[in-house]
This record gives C-alpha cells, sequence and structure tokens, in this order.
C-alpha cells in the first residue's frame, strides 16, 4: 500500500528527473487536488474543531471549508448550540461596542470570507464544534496511506501531477512534446475513470465511500 511519501517520491523517478523536491512536487499534486475534486465529488458533511481566541473577532476556517451547516460552543463541560446568523450584517447590528463586547454565552455565529465570527467575542478560550461540508484534501502526514488520493485517486492525481510539472517545468517551450501528450493521455483515461465511479454507477461506488 502506497504512502503519501511514496507517491511525492513516485513522481521524479516517473519523469527521471532528479531535481525535483518533495515540496515542489507536494504543491503540484496539491494544486491538482484542490483543481479537480470538485469534478469528482459532491461536498461531503464532516465536523471540524476550532479553538477560539480571548478578545479575537474571528477565527480561520479549516481547509477545505465550503458551508456552515451547525454549531456548538463548549462551555463548562457542556456543548451548547450557537444560532447562525442569516446574513452578516445581523452580527454587526448588535455588535456595536468598542472595544467589542466580550461574554459567554455566546448566541450568533457567522461565516465572513474564510473566517468564523462569534458573538459575543469570546473572552477565553475554548472549542467550538463545526459541522460543515467541505472537499477531501490532500494526505499531509508522509506516512498516511489512508487518503483517497493514495489509494483509489493515485493513479489520476499520479497522472495529473506528473502533466502539470512537464507543461509548467519540464517542456515549457513544447506545448505539444511527446510527454504532454503521454500525461495528457494518462490523466484523460483515469480521470474518466474516477468520474464513471462517481457519477455513473447506480450502487455505491469506490468514491462514494469516501464522502
Amino acid at each position: 500500500m502506497s504512502t503519501w511519501g511514496d507517491f511525492l517520491s513516485s513522481i521524479p523517478d516517473r519523469l527521471t528527473r532528479d531535481d525535483l523536491s518533495a515540496d515542489f512536487v507536494e504543491g503540484i499534486a496539491n494544486e491538482q487536488i484542490t483543481l479537480y475534486g470538485p469534478q469528482l465529488f459532491a461536498p461531503s458533511e464532516q465536523t471540524t474543531y476550532i479553538t477560539t481566541q480571548p478578545g479575537e473577532f474571528f477565527t480561520n476556517l479549516p481547509a477545505g471549508f465550503q458551508q456552515l451547516t451547525y454549531c456548538r460552543v463548549l462551555q463548562g463541560g457542556i456543548w451548547i448550540p450557537v444560532s447562525i446568523a442569516q446574513r452578516y450584517t445581523d452580527i454587526l447590528d448588535v455588535d456595536v461596542q468598542q472595544p467589542p463586547f466580550t461574554s459567554l454565552p455566546v448566541s450568533l455565529c457567522r461565516v465572513f470570507g474564510n473566517q468564523f465570527r462569534l458573538y459575543p467575542t469570546p473572552n477565553v478560550s475554548y472549542q467550538v464544534e463545526l459541522t460543515i461540508f467541505g472537499t477531501i484534501l490532500g494526505p499531509t502526514d508522509p506516512s498516511d496511506a489512508t487518503n483517497f488520493w493514495v489509494n483509489d485517486g493515485i493513479v489520476f492525481l499520479r497522472a495529473a501531477t506528473c502533466l502539470a510539472i512537464v507543461q509548467e517545468k519540464l517542456d515549457q517551450a513544447q506545448p505539444n512534446s511527446p510527454r504532454v501528450a503521454y500525461w495528457q493521455g494518462r490523466l484523460d483515461v483515469s480521470l474518466e475513470m474516477l468520474q464513471t465511479q462517481a457519477h455513473a454507477r447506480t450502487q455505491p461506488s469506490i468514491v462514494r465511500q469516501w464522502l
């Protein structure tokens, strides 16, 4: 079974280049995951956790976030549900003090851009549980052997990563080179396979198991 580290080291071997660092390959691979992931998956519902900082308006949302569906805050060992404001201005209408009013319990929350805001502004660090729709992210641990992208998606991701490296770095001056054509062909075949699994089967598909 391949790991994320195995995948990263396989790319220079496939391209017969020893000057491609793991960091460079990982960056290109994650770009392909960001680009092609939405073509393969509907957003999946998942639970994630963030920790507030005292007096801070905003907390960064996790990578891959798409939509917030439920929120609760851990206070005194009890999870307290928090209402999601219909509009961000609903929080601005009630949060009129400067410096901001800080208190517990929290009563409203809202996503703003790629950040998350609670009202009142947290006066302590505490844990927030978010139920969200999000994408399937790439691995971050080199020893990860369970992520979709190093299992059912590995052939596609290898082709996409190699093609991008060839187009952007190795054969930039030869857009129709044999190497570009080879990896484009590999990409087309593997992408069609995954799209068929994700969208055309009537029974649960391999791809759907990862949602």
